[in-house]
């Protein structure tokens, strides 16, 4: 019976190791989390609007030019730069998402 004791209390301790191992993890994690979240949250407005436009703007752009503009335009590049825009905005959400939980 001694053995079941003793195996129980050791168990526990380690238990309770790991318990504040994990409670100083998610401490640490929270400090980090909650101050990106709020700035990010901050400047999504503006984040929003400004890589929005430039993925409009950029899309246009490389059509417009792929239309009437010289033969040699970079219209697969243009493209490439202004879904990489939209694709820095989803990202952007992504992580909000991420953060906020």
């Amino acid at each position: 019976m001694n053995n079941g004791a003793l195996t129980t209390v050791g168990d526990n301790g380690r238990g309770t190791a790991s318990d504040l191992f994990r409670c100083v993890v998610w401490l640490l994690w929270q400090c980090i989390r909650l101050p990106l979240f709020l700035l990010l949250v901050t400047i999504e407005p503006v984040a929003n609007f400004v890589l929005s436009s430039l993925a409009l703007l950029g899309l246009l752009t490389a059509f417009f030019w792929k239309l009437v503009g010289p033969p040699g335009f970079p219209f697969f590049l243009m493209l490439t730069i202004a879904l990489g825009f939209q694709f820095a905005l989803l990202v952007y959400h992504a992580l909000l998402r991420l953060l906020s939980r």
